[in-house]
C-alpha cells in the first residue's frame, strides 16, 4: 500500500512539474522565439472601424461541419498566402467583403489565392473582409496610394448587399484620410491582446491543432457516408428584393431609404473610386457574382447585372460578370447548389471560386 501511494504521489508530482516546465517554456518561446501574433481572432476594432491586425495568424472556423483553416495576415493588414510582397512586381488590388476574403476556405482555394498561383508576375493584395463595402474600399485605396503603393489593376467585387452596407453599416467620413465609421447601432469593442495570446503561443498552437484535427476528421467521416442529394435553395431576407417585393428586411430598409436613393449613393462612391483609379493610371474592373437564391429565382424585380453594367459603361475598364458561367453550370448540373457553395451556405466552394478566378483571368492578365 505504501509503495502504491508513493508511486501515485510521484506520478502526480511529475505531472505538476511537467505542466510548470511547459508553462515556463511556453512563455520563453512566445516572447523570445516565436514573435508572431497567434490569436483566436485577428480582427481589431478602433474608433468605430475594424480591420485585420498586421502580422497575425489564427485558425478560423466558419459554419458548423466545415473544415478549420489557417488565416495569415500580412504586413499591410491583409489576408494573404504567406508570400512576401515584392517591390519589383506590379500590384493587383482586390477589394470586396467576405467573398473576396475567402470566408470558409483555405487561402489557396479562394479566387485571389488561385489567381496568385496563375499570375505570379504580380503582387496580389486582398483587401477583403466581412462587412466591408465601397466606402471602405475607397479609404483602403487612398491609404495605399498615400503610402506610395500603387495598383496596376483594381478588381472590385461589388455585392448587391452593398446597396445596404454602404448606408446602414457605415457612416461616410469627413475626409479621405479618415476611415468610415460603424453606425451607432452596431457593437463597437476594442479587442486587446490577452495574456494567453501574448505568452501561451505553443499552448494555443497545440490546442488549435488538436481541435482542427478532430473537426476535420468528423467532417471527413460525415462526407464519406453522406449521399448526394439535391438541396432546396432558401430565399435569403437580404437577397430576395432581386426577385420579389416580399420580406421584412426590405420593408424595413425601404422605410428608411428607397432603393433608388441607395443606388444613387452607391454609384457616387463607385464613381469616386473610378476617378482615383484613373488618376493613378490603374485599370479598374468591377466583379459581380450570384448568390444561390439569385441563381434559383432570378432578378425580375431588380436586375443587378443591368444596374452594374450601366455604371461600367463609362466608369470601368470592363465588367467581369460571372453570372452567365454560374447559370451555365446550374443548367448542366443537378447538384449545382451543393457543388458551387459551401455546405448550403451562400459563400462559394473551391469550385465556385475557380469559376470566378477564370473569369477574372480572361481580362486581368
Amino acid at each position: 500500500m505504501r509503495f502504491e501511494k508513493f508511486f501515485q504521489n510521484k506520478i502526480f508530482l511529475n505531472v505538476i512539474i511537467f505542466f510548470v516546465l511547459f508553462f515556463i517554456t511556453d512563455i520563453f518561446y512566445s516572447n523570445f522565439i516565436n514573435k508572431s501574433k497567434i490569436k483566436s481572432n485577428c480582427i481589431l476594432q478602433e474608433e468605430g472601424f475594424y480591420f485585420l491586425e498586421k502580422d497575425c495568424s489564427f485558425q478560423q472556423k466558419y459554419i458548423r461541419n466545415t473544415a478549420q483553416y489557417s488565416v495569415f495576415v500580412s504586413e499591410f493588414g491583409l489576408r494573404f498566402s504567406g508570400k512576401k510582397f515584392d517591390i519589383n512586381k506590379k500590384n493587383i488590388f482586390y477589394f470586396g467583403d467576405s467573398f473576396t476574403y475567402g470566408l470558409g476556405l483555405e487561402y489557396s482555394k479562394t479566387y485571389v489565392g488561385i489567381l496568385e498561383k496563375k499570375l505570379d508576375t504580380y503582387n496580389h493584395l486582398n483587401f477583403g473582409l466581412q462587412g466591408y463595402s465601397p466606402l471602405v474600399y475607397k479609404y483602403q485605396l487612398y491609404k495605399m496610394v498615400e503610402n506610395n503603393i500603387y495598383p496596376k489593376k483594381i478588381v472590385l467585387a461589388l455585392d448587391f448587399t452593398d446597396l445596404f452596407e454602404d448606408v446602414d453599416r457605415w457612416s461616410k467620413p469627413l475626409d479621405d484620410k479618415s476611415p468610415p465609421q460603424l453606425k451607432n447601432n452596431l457593437e463597437k469593442n476594442d479587442i486587446k491582446e490577452s495574456f494567453k495570446d501574448k505568452n501561451l503561443k505553443a499552448t494555443r498552437i497545440l490546442a488549435q491543432s488538436i481541435n482542427g484535427f478532430f473537426r476535420n476528421l468528423r467532417l471527413s467521416i460525415k462526407t464519406f457516408f453522406h449521399k448526394d442529394v439535391k438541396k432546396e435553395v432558401g430565399k435569403t431576407e437580404i437577397g430576395r428584393f432581386l426577385y420579389s417585393n416580399d420580406g421584412e428586411y426590405l420593408k424595413k430598409k425601404i422605410a428608411d431609404k428607397t432603393l433608388q436613393q441607395r443606388s444613387n449613393d452607391l454609384l457616387k462612391t463607385l464613381q469616386e473610386i473610378s476617378k482615383i483609379s484613373k488618376k493613378i493610371n490603374s485599370d479598374f474592373y468591377i466583379l459581380i457574382y450570384p448568390w444561390p437564391d439569385t441563381l434559383a429565382y432570378g432578378q425580375d424585380n431588380f436586375n443587378w447585372e443591368n444596374f452594374v453594367s450601366k455604371f461600367c459603361e463609362s466608369n470601368c475598364n470592363m465588367l467581369i460578370n460571372t453570372f452567365p458561367k454560374f447559370f451555365e453550370y446550374k443548367n448542366e448540373n443537378e447538384l449545382w447548389y451543393k457543388e458551387l457553395y459551401i455546405q448550403s451556405d451562400l459563400h462559394f466552394s473551391k469550385l465556385g471560386n475557380a469559376i470566378i478566378a477564370n473569369e477574372i483571368l480572361k481580362v486581368a492578365k
